[in-house]
C-alpha cells in the first residue's frame, strides 16, 4: 500500500508534469510562427516573370491557404498581439505586395475579399498615382494606383498601404541617386546618411497624410538591402515593422516589438501551385 508520503510525492510529480505541459502549450501560443508572403504584379493572362502572378494562380494559392486553415492577418493585428496580447488565429499568414501596382486593386483585392483575406501593399511614394517615372519621364511598364483609388479597399480592410520608401527604390546602376536601395553612398557621412533616410521617411509621410486611413507604421526594404543601423534609424522615425526579402519564417513574441523588425518573406511566383505553397508553409511553421 502506498504511504501518504509516497502519495503526496506522486501527486506533486503529476502536478509538475501538468505544469510543464501547460507551460509548453502556452509558450507555443505566446510565440506563434508567422510566415509572410511577397507578391508584386498580377495579370489575367500568362506570366513568364518571377514577380508576376496570374489571376488564376493567385486564386488557387489563396484558396489553398484558406482551405488549409491559414488566416490572413494585418499589421495592426500583429502590433496588437505583441503590445497587448490580443489573440491571433491558429495559423496566421501575412500577405504582402510590393511597389503599388494597380493590379493589386483590380485583380488581387477582389479575390482577397471573396476569400476573407487581406494584404499589406508597400507603395513607392514617388510613383504613387503617377503615369510616368519622375526621374526619366518614361511611362511605367504597369500602372500604379493612387491612395484615392485604394480607398474602397482600405475602408473594407482588404488593403493596407504602407511604405516601400518615398524615393529610395533605386539601384546605383539606374544613374539617378547613386544609391543601392536605402544603403549609404560610398562617400556619405553618417550624419548625411541619417538625414537622407529621415528626409525620405518625412516625404513619404507627408505625401500620404490625409489620403490613407491606416497608420503609417511599416516599411519593406527595396531589393532587400538593409542593415541593423538602418533598421534602428527607422525605429527612431516611428516605423514599427520592417520587412526584408530573406526567406524564413518569423517567431512572434508578446511584449517584444523587436520580433516585428526585419521580418523574413517568401517570394511567391506563378510556378508555385496552391498545394506546394501550403506544403512549404506547413514545413516552415512546424
Amino acid at each position: 500500500m502506498m504511504t501518504k508520503k509516497l502519495k503526496f510525492a506522486a501527486a506533486a510529480a503529476a502536478a509538475a508534469l501538468v505544469l510543464v505541459c501547460l507551460g509548453a502549450f502556452f509558450s507555443g501560443k505566446s510565440q506563434p510562427k508567422l510566415p509572410v508572403l511577397m507578391y508584386h504584379h498580377f495579370v489575367t493572362g500568362e506570366s513568364t516573370e518571377d514577380t508576376v502572378v496570374t489571376e488564376a494562380r493567385f486564386r488557387e494559392q489563396m484558396t489553398a491557404l484558406r482551405d488549409a486553415g491559414y488566416t490572413a492577418v494585418t499589421i495592426p493585428q500583429l502590433l496588437d498581439f505583441v503590445d497587448n496580447g490580443a489573440p491571433l488565429p491558429d495559423k496566421p499568414v501575412l500577405i504582402t505586395m510590393d511597389d503599388g501596382y494597380t493590379s493589386n486593386l483590380d485583380i488581387a483585392a477582389p479575390i482577397l475579399e471573396e476569400l476573407g483575406m487581406s494584404a499589406t501593399v508597400f507603395v513607392i511614394g514617388i510613383n504613387e498615382g503617377e503615369e510616368v517615372y519622375v526621374h526619366s519621364g518614361q511611362p511605367f511598364w504597369q500602372a500604379r494606383f493612387s491612395y484615392e483609388e485604394a480607398v474602397p479597399w482600405v475602408e473594407k480592410g482588404i488593403i493596407n498601404p504602407q511604405s516601400h520608401t518615398m524615393d529610395m527604390h533605386q539601384l546605383e546602376s539606374y544613374g539617378y541617386s547613386g544609391r543601392d536601395g536605402m544603403l549609404p553612398l560610398p562617400d556619405e557621412s553618417d550624419a548625411e546618411y541619417r538625414e537622407a533616410v529621415r528626409e525620405d521617411v518625412r516625404r513619404f509621410r507627408e505625401r500620404r497624410e490625409g489620403r490613407a486611413a491606416t497608420d503609417f507604421v511599416a516599411l519593406a526594404y527595396p531589393f532587400g538591402y538593409y542593415s541593423e543601423e538602418l533598421d534602428n534609424l527607422l525605429e527612431e522615425e516611428g516605423i514599427l515593422v520592417t520587412l526584408t526579402i530573406d526567406e524564413h519564417v518569423n517567431k512572434l513574441k508578446k511584449g517584444d516589438r523587436s520580433c516585428l523588425r526585419m521580418l523574413g518573406r517568401y517570394n511567391v511566383t506563378d510556378r508555385i501551385t496552391g498545394e506546394e505553397l501550403v506544403s512549404r508553409l506547413n514545413k516552415a511553421v512546424k
